[in-house]
């Protein structure tokens, strides 16, 4: 059985102060396999307490997502901006190992300027790699969209230049450029193959029209990306990794939606191993 995991940032987000005490709250009430613990920007200076309180839990964090600010230092000042990176990796590294972490995402590449540094990024992820082996982790690379090239043939530049990498795919990522119809080419072929995608973000969304400020992170069957066509590359390829349901479910007032949350949880387990 593939587990699927819930992301704290599912149903912690601006609209209710992106207040980390309500994992205590919500997240024994899913019905998930364990939480993917984000680490939003603004809990740097509480990382300390932070801590402290998920441990306090009687919860399991097999996998955390990385600040994303690592991706976005690389993206607007490229190798300039790699004191800055390694800070933050270094130190969720050690938040990964006190909540027992094994599994870590991390973005590259990330914000406005995108892949913008790529070539700098793709020669710092050596570094970055061996940080985590050391401290006995798997640190997977997320397909981030670009705007520069498709983020495919990036997620294949980093695999020739490092054989070990393992990649996290996010099905809302990869629709913005119809990437989840071109991962069944067999140009990416090596992407799949070998348990290389070992994690799957799996989040519908929709094309952005004139005004959205963000790509939206929807339930499955509310957008538009073709699960069925997806699920059937999974199986076909034999995919065995685990995957984290992101959906958005707060609603503007601040409350979260956790019935629909866990159908999602729900319908994406049974498109994975049905």
């Amino acid at each position: 059985m593939i587990p699927v995991y819930a992301s704290n940032g599912a149903f912690i987000t601006r609209y209710n102060g992106r207040d980390y005490h309500l994992i205590a709250r919500y997240a024994p009430l899913l019905h998930a396999d364990g939480i993917e613990f984000l680490m939003y920007t603004c809990w740097d200076g509480q990382v300390k307490e932070l801590r402290r309180f998920l441990t306090g839990l009687p919860l399991k964090y097999p996998v955390m997502h990385l600040d994303k600010g690592i991706g976005e230092a690389l993206s607007e000042k490229g190798m300039d901006g790699r004191k800055e990176a390694l800070r933050l990796l270094s130190r969720d590294l050690d938040t990964a190992c006190e909540i027992g972490a094994d599994r870590l995402v991390m973005h590259l590449w990330n914000g406005p300027f995108s892949d913008a540094h790529f070539d700098d990024a793709l020669a710092l992820l050596g570094e970055m790699l061996e940080m985590a082996e050391k401290r006995e982790k798997l640190l997977t690379v997320e397909n981030v969209t670009c705007a520069r090239n498709l983020c495919l043939d990036h997620l294949l530049a980093l695999a020739e230049k490092y054989p070990q990498v393992r990649f996290t795919y996010d099905t809302k990522m990869a629709h913005l450029h119809g990437e989840n119809e071109l991962l069944a080419r067999e140009k990416y072929a090596p992407l799949l193959d070998g348990g290389r995608i070992c994690h799957l973000h799996v989040n519908d969304s929709v094309f952005p029209t004139p005004g959205m400020d963000r790509l939206p992170i929807m339930h499955i069957g509310e957008g538009s990306v073709d699960f069925g066509a997806f699920f059937a590359l999974l199986k076909k390829r034999g995919y065995l990794g685990t995957a984290t349901v992101e959906s958005t479910s707060v609603r503007p007032d601040g409350s979260v939606d956790l019935d629909r949350l866990n159908l999602s949880l729900e319908e994406v387990r049974r498109g994975l191993n049905g």
